[in-house]
């Protein structure tokens, strides 16, 4: 049965494109461009995010983004399976007895395990990835405008690029931008990085027609 990646790498030899041109024109990184021609799902981030890869990536390609996604997700789904744990018979159960002392224990491990679970979540709060919302364009948007506005919203103190161009946000985060359009499909990259460094991004499809 053929699979995603080789319907990827079939149809980038077929236009005579080099992993380094699909990077430079989706700006999808080539260690994952690799992963997903030969179906190495584990070295992939998170499926929302590959998800967004595969579908940049056969509109790149030309190819029919709905049935190249049905590809990754039939893959994806089989690459998740846990492998299932054969039957030993009947399992008999132990004995228990609550005793104050064991209550005791028990009831310190779960004060200290909502302690750390505090503690990870303010951790997480001022070190995960910024907030990012973009309202336009839509995506797959088709215009003649020789531009596109990009606007949205990330927290204030963020660093928006857009294909890695910074723009100017206001006080309260919202950032608004002509960004030029080349002939063809456009590929935006919409990134918001905060000081820790850590990134979250949005990526829009815009395609630029000619007047008729």
């Amino acid at each position: 049965m053929t699979s995603l990646g080789e319907i990827l790498r079939n149809k980038r030899l077929e236009k005579k494109l080099t992993l380094a041109d699909v990077e430079k024109a989706t700006k999808i990184r080539r260690k994952f461009l690799e992963a997903l021609e030969v179906g190495r799902y584990d070295l992939l981030p998170a499926p929302t995010f590959v998800r967004g890869f595969v579908r940049n990536y056969a509109a790149f390609l030309d190819l029919p983004i709905e049935e190249v996604l049905a590809f990754y997700r039939r893959e994806e789904r089989e690459a998740s399976k846990l492998p299932e744990i054969p039957a030993r018979g009947e399992i008999v159960k132990p004995r228990f007895a609550l005793t104050p002392r064991i209550f005791t224990i028990a009831g310190i491990a779960a004060f200290l395990l909502i302690f750390l679970a505090y503690l990870f979540g303010q951790y997480l709060i001022f070190t995960g990835a910024p907030f990012l919302s973009v309202s336009q364009p839509a995506d797959y948007q088709v215009t003649a405008q020789p531009s596109v506005t990009v606007s949205g919203k990330t927290d204030p103190q963020a660093t928006v690029l857009i294909n890695g161009q910074i723009v100017t946000l206001d006080d309260s985060g919202n950032f608004n931008v002509e960004v030029p359009l080349s002939p063809g499909l456009n590929v935006l990259t919409i990134v918001s990085k905060n000081k820790y460094n850590r990134e979250t991004f949005v990526t829009r499809n815009v395609r630029l027609e000619a007047n008729q």
